[in-house]
């Protein structure tokens, strides 16, 4: 039982960014919408401008959650050297992911052919 829990606690350093990741979204797009703010949300205007950019770095906590996960999960569970273990997972993923495009890029290429 204790093992899960660490493992669930462990969790929750990835999971305790979405909270402010959805804060920043909804903010960005309640002020970005023309039906609440009216013509200063206007298509092209400094302040939509400007809530974009906002909307934008909101979203990259959801865009890079896997990232998150990938990272977090080991400094929440490494008893020693947690920057070490966090490190080699963030590796691990980037091969596998690089692994994985490039079997999709051969099956593509045999595909077309």
């Amino acid at each position: 039982m204790q093992k899960i829990q660490r493992f669930g606690g462990a969790r929750f350093v990835p999971v305790s960014l979405f909270s402010f990741g959805g804060i920043i979204l909804s903010w960005a797009i309640l002020f970005q919408n023309e039906m609440i703010i009216g013509s200063l949300s206007a298509e092209g205007t400094l302040w939509r401008n400007i809530w974009s950019i906002i909307e934008s770095g909101g979203w990259t906590v959801f865009n890079q959650i896997e990232l998150l996960f990938v990272i977090g999960l080991p400094i929440g569970l490494a008893k020693k050297a947690s920057g070490r273990a966090a490190m080699e997972s963030f590796v691990i993923y980037m091969t596998f992911n690089n692994f994985i495009a490039k079997i999709l890029e051969n099956l593509w290429i045999n595909v077309r052919c």
